[in-house]
């Protein structure tokens, strides 16, 4: 081959690769303006209403025992509403949607203080109260004869977040929520075809805290768990089965013959699956 065939078969390569990515592309941004897009502006719509009523109102919503690690906060009542799209305190183009971020506080006046000992607990607790956001200061203390220890003093004020972001690459949306109960962080992706009435009730339900159940965890397992699960049991099994198989009898049979217990417990798990 000639070096000018050569560059004749990189040139028609990369060609070809670009034809695919400006396909692939034309594909992504197909699914966005037709599935995406559309769920995006129903979400935007719905939130912004839903906000401007509960700041018209002024009813704020009390949130009981906010958090675990910290029963100091006891309750706290949410408002202050905000939205925006870009990431800022603006709004971008509607048509052009890609993010959806929702703010608020949980806060009640004062504050509270707590004694945490030990150098690398205090690193941790002032990285954890950052990443979290919280108004907090603390204060060291070097008494002589006595363990080192630090004094925090934290503000009843929690920021909370709810951000619905799209995954173009994915052709999907994710939906991220931090502090809005218990100091957690939530995030999930979700198909398009998932983002329907049903979604957003509940949504908006675990926004204004009438309803838990969009957080919780599945207990049901997903077919392929279920399949893996079953795997492995059946490995296990046919490994003891062979084992028992294998082993001298001790004793001869009673005339009652005993079951299997591994043969036994593997049919009862056939039978449920």
């Amino acid at each position: 081959m000639s070096v000018l065939d050569e560059l004749r078969k990189k040139a028609d390569e990369k060609k070809s690769a670009e034809q695919q990515e400006a396909l692939a592309n034309e594909q992504l941004e197909e699914i966005y303006q037709a599935k995406i897009l559309p769920k995006m502006q129903f979400i935007f719509d719905s939130f912004q209403e839903t906000i401007e009523y509960l700041n018209f109102l002024k009813e704020p919503v009390e949130v009981r025992n906010y958090c675990l690690k910290y029963p100091q906060f006891g309750n706290l009542f949410q408002s202050n509403y905000r939205i925006n799209t870009d990431g800022r305190i603006g709004l971008a183009d509607y048509n052009r949607l890609m993010q959806i971020n929702v703010g608020f506080f949980c806060e009640a006046k004062g504050e509270f203080s707590y004694r945490v000992e030990s150098e690398p607990l205090i690193d941790k607790e002032i990285q954890f109260l950052q990443a979290k956001k919280l108004s907090f200061d603390w204060k060291h203390h070097s008494p002589i004869g006595s363990p080192a220890f630090t004094i925090f003093t934290v503000q009843k004020k929690v920021p909370v977040a709810f951000r619905i972001e799209v995954d173009y690459k994915q052709s999907m949306l994710k939906v991220f929520i931090k502090n809005h109960e218990n100091l957690q962080s939530f995030s999930k992706s979700y198909t398009p075809e998932e983002l329907d009435n049903d979604f957003l009730d509940a949504l908006l339900c675990y926004f204004l805290r009438k309803d838990k159940r969009f957080v919780k965890v599945d207990d049901d397992l997903s077919i392929e768990r279920r399949n893996a699960i079953k795997a492995a049991v059946q490995s296990k099994a046919a490994s003891y089965q062979k084992k028992y198989e294998q082993a001298p009898p001790e004793k001869p049979e009673p005339e009652i013959t005993k079951k299997n217990p591994i043969q036994s417990l593997f049919s009862k798990f056939q039978r449920k699956s």
